[in-house]
């Protein structure tokens, strides 16, 4: 867009300085006077402003050209000043609106109309041969809005489908394996006694890998057309469900609410429930203690969610830790107008994210 208002910029001191010599030497008919002069410069200056507002270049040329008419001349600016006027049109048919491109065209039309009228021999032909030429180059510039408007569909759809492909292969590889992983995990569970720690611990798997199919269903069904029946995205609600899950892999979590609850945007309370479920989840991979404290304080203006992991850590091989579930949630939390801090707390570990009270739209 800058890089079209420069050239038009540049284009337009090209025409005046053109229009005006054609005009001071009288090339294209008797040389023009001083106050018509002044006129000349309105004109070819509004191409100018044809990128940016051409509705008000065509009323610049319009309006200079009837200013010219009743001085007692007609165009002095001669071949320079007609091509302004064509590229104004055009660009008032490829910019505007669809309205605002009729109502251009009109006004532009009548102006005109209004020019060969008051000069000194006005024939029906030049009205034939001036609305030709406004509605060719009106034409030409709809018909490039068209065009860039139906290639924009184009890549629209292809984008669309594109998406559509790639959210089902990604559903069936990764709902394939995590499909395999609690199909393995029940079947390991109904072979041992059901009060035992393992059989304890395949039945938290197993559960979770239950809750990541629905959850991976609802993501990915939204990238198709048709996505009924998806599973609601989980929120604020759901939490003591997924304290409930974390201990029953082997977690001992204690949640605490300080504050008086009250609603927040789904995209907010979506957000506070992933930080949870990232920081619980990093606690299984890297805590020794296999403990953690979940806080949520109500401030007056924001809702602050506290995971802290007492520690002490530990590190295994293959649970190396990447960073990118931290850098995902700040991304999260900038999305929704708030920010998460992660940092060492003794020998532990705290994850301490704050999300506007209002939520996000």
């Amino acid at each position: 867009m800058k890089r079209l208002v420069s050239l038009d910029v540049a284009l337009a001191a090209v025409l005046t300085v053109t229009a005006l010599v054609e005009a001071a030497l009288g090339l294209t008919g008797p040389a023009a006077g001083a106050a018509v002069l002044l006129t000349v410069p309105v004109a070819t200056s509004s191409v100018a402003l044809r990128t940016a507002r051409p509705v008000t270049a065509s009323g610049l040329v319009v309006g200079a050209c009837l200013a010219q008419s009743l001085l007692g001349s007609d165009l002095p600016g001669g071949l320079s000043e007609a091509l302004v006027l064509v590229l104004v049109v055009f660009s008032v048919g490829s910019a505007a609106s669809w309205r605002t491109a009729g109502a251009g065209l009109g006004v532009t039309l009548a102006g005109m109309a209004g020019v060969i009228a008051l000069s000194e021999d006005p024939r029906p032909g030049n009205f034939v041969y001036l609305a030709t030429v406004i509605g060719a180059a009106w034409a030409a510039g709809f018909a490039v809005r068209q065009t860039r408007e139906r290639a924009r569909l184009v890549t629209e759809q292809r984008l669309a489908a594109e998406r559509t492909r790639l959210a089902g292969e990604l559903h069936d590889v990764v709902a394939h394996h995590v499909t395999a992983i609690v199909v393995q995990a029940g079947a390991e569970r109904r072979d041992l006694p059901q009060d035992s720690s393992t059989a304890e611990a395949l039945a938290g798997i197993e559960q979770q890998g239950r809750e990541t199919l629905t959850q991976l269903r609802a993501l990915l069904g939204v990238l198709h057309t048709e996505p009924p029946g998806l599973a609601p995205q989980p929120g604020l609600r759901d939490l003591p469900d997924l304290v409930e899950h974390a201990a029953a892999t082997g977690l001992t979590v204690t949640l605490r609410v300080e504050g008086v609850p009250r609603e927040v945007g789904d995209a907010a309370g979506l957000t506070v429930y992933r930080v949870v479920q990232e920081a619980l989840t990093n606690v299984r991979k890297h805590s020794a203690g296999a403990a953690a404290t979940v806080s949520l304080r109500w401030q007056p203006d924001a809702l602050e969610v506290d995971v802290h992991d007492p520690g002490p850590g530990r590190r295994t091989p293959w649970f190396a830790p990447s960073g990118l579930g931290l850098r995902g949630l700040s991304e999260r939390l900038q999305a929704v107008g708030g920010a998460v801090v992660a940092r060492r707390d003794g020998e532990g570990f705290r994850v301490t994210a704050s999300v506007p009270a209002e939520g996000a739209p």
